[in-house]
């Protein structure tokens, strides 16, 4: 078929066929005329689109129709094979472009109707309902790992409002449910459903979502995640999700955790980030030192810029520590204001559980330790500035090995005094600041009040001394002597390799 005119169409019918019977009802001038294709197969290539940030280009359909059309509408339902094949369809409205290759859509079980005699656009006098087949070769996005994923589900409804349901699968063997729904005013809403289980579950998000943490490894647990997206017809993003997890247990680079279980909320609304947590408890968190039956609930907002210039408001945040209990007050607390920091308060502490944690032999104690340390985050990392810790009435005993206390106080010979005092020491007060730096190193102005029976006869004795350590390597000794778990050791010890250090405690 062949159009007339000098004139050449931008895309061309290539093949029409039809196959059956037709009926025309006469006269022609009647008020009222029916037509009927009872089966057809036709071929043609289809229009380039070009709208609202949209593009589709080579389209082309190879169907099988049977229409059934009268003077107001016409109804057009396809049989197998039915397919609409599309080299691309791409979204380039905003700052993260999506784009679809080689798209094949078997509309074999899908009813088009069309109501061509009403006076509404035609987005209002289209209407599809049936069973769809969507799948791309490749789908590539900024957030995710450029691969082939189909689609399987039902569409209905008008063009204007049309609804699409099913299930969305990637090659990395990811699975969701999916809703798309048309909104008449040109906007689109994505709602996606999903249950990830396992190590197989994550090993799933991995291999689809770009920039997904790779020193995270899950074990065990089940996160059951929706999001919704909305591109209002301005261009405009919104997107929020929720993820409800149960008992997830696994790695975070060196850190082991176990019985993770909550609710966690987040959006994206205006270049801002909104994340909140909802009755969040973890059994345990050991990056060397457990910290356990930790309970959070709150929520922190930041800019997408900016991640860590946000405000954390705190409802509930506690834990269990060495016996003890750390805790950070309800409030609100701005992380760009770095002077102030996260209060943390230190309750309760067993003196003798944190020397029998320190990798050495012969460290001993007793007393219970309380305080506050202020916390504060930055691009740089973790920071401690005037942390307090001191212990309660009636105080306690010391024991430091001479020969590890001398390294901690650099070998210095005038110290010679607080080395023998601290061998067996009686003490009434110990207080300390602590300070603790972006690159690690922890530091202690320590004072002691007390006496050592077998030093000078008993007489009190007044000390001052100022302890460091590096936090990093005593983390990494802690970590290589099994304390955490198995795959935090060889995960050590793999990074040690790499690095050229020893990889031993």
């Amino acid at each position: 078929m062949h159009a007339e005119g000098s004139g050449k169409p931008s895309r061309r019918i290539r093949r029409v066929r039809l196959v059956g019977w037709i009926a025309l009802a006469l006269p022609a001038v009647a008020a009222g005329w029916s037509l009927v294709v009872g089966q057809g197969k036709v071929g043609m290539a289809l229009p380039d689109i070009h709208h609202g940030g949209w593009e589709v280009a080579g389209s082309q359909a190879h169907i099988m129709p049977s229409v059934n059309a009268s003077g107001g509408s016409a109804v057009i339902q396809f049989t197998p094979p039915s397919l609409v094949l599309t080299e691309r369809l791409a979204y380039t409205g905003s700052e993260q472009p999506l784009l679809l290759q080689d798209l094949r859509t078997d509309i074999s079980n899908v009813t088009l109707t069309l109501d061509y005699g009403a006076s509404s656009a035609w987005t209002e006098r289209i209407a599809i309902k049936g069973e769809v087949k969507i799948e791309a070769t490749r789908i590539e996005h900024p957030f995710m790992v450029p691969q082939a994923w189909s689609f399987q589900g039902r569409v209905q409804g008008r063009l204007a409002d049309l609804r699409i349901q099913g299930t969305l699968s990637s090659s990395a063997g990811l699975k969701a449910d999916l809703t798309i729904q048309l909104n008449p005013g040109g906007g689109v809403s994505v709602l996606v459903d999903s249950v990830i289980e396992g190590q197989q579950g994550v090993r799933a998000l991995a291999g689809t979502f770009a920039g997904w943490p790779e020193l995270l490894a899950v074990d065990s647990g089940i996160a059951g995640v929706s999001a919704q997206v909305r591109l209002n017809p301005d261009g405009e993003l919104e997107a929020s999700g929720s993820s409800n997890l149960e008992n997830v247990t696994g790695v975070f680079n060196r850190t082991a955790f176990s019985g993770l279980s909550g609710r966690v909320l987040a959006s994206l609304e205006d270049d801002r980030l909104t994340a909140g947590f909802r009755d969040l408890t973890v059994e345990q968190v050991n990056p060397g030192i457990p910290v356990t039956s930790i309970r959070f609930t709150g929520d922190y907002i930041a800019p997408v810029t900016n991640r860590l210039e946000g405000q954390l408001e705190v409802q509930q945040a506690r834990a269990r520590f060495l016996e003890g209990a750390l805790r950070i007050p309800p409030g609100v607390y701005d992380l760009e204001d770095s002077s102030g920091g996260i209060p943390v308060e230190v309750q309760d502490i067993s003196l003798d559980r944190l020397m029998k944690a320190y990798p050495a032999e012969g460290l001993e104690g007793s007393g219970l330790l309380s305080g506050r340390i202020p916390i504060g985050f930055s691009s740089d990392g973790v920071q401690v500035a005037k942390g307090r810790i001191s212990a309660e009435a009636p105080g306690g005993r010391l024991r430091l090995p001479g020969e590890k206390l001398q390294a901690m106080l650099g070998g210095n010979q005038a110290m010679d005094v607080v080395v023998q005092a601290l061998q067996n020491f009686h003490y009434s007060v110990l207080d300390s600041t602590i300070d603790y730096d972006e690159r690690g190193k922890l530091t202690l102005d320590l004072r002691l009040e007390g006496k050592n029976p077998e030093l000078r006869g008993g007489q009190p004795v007044v000390l001052n001394v100022n302890l460091e350590e590096d936090i990093p390597a005593l983390l990494t000794s802690l970590q290589l002597s099994g304390r955490v778990n198995e795959a935090v050791t060889e995960r050590v010890r793999k990074l040690l390799q790499e690095s050229g250090k020893e990889a031993v405690p």
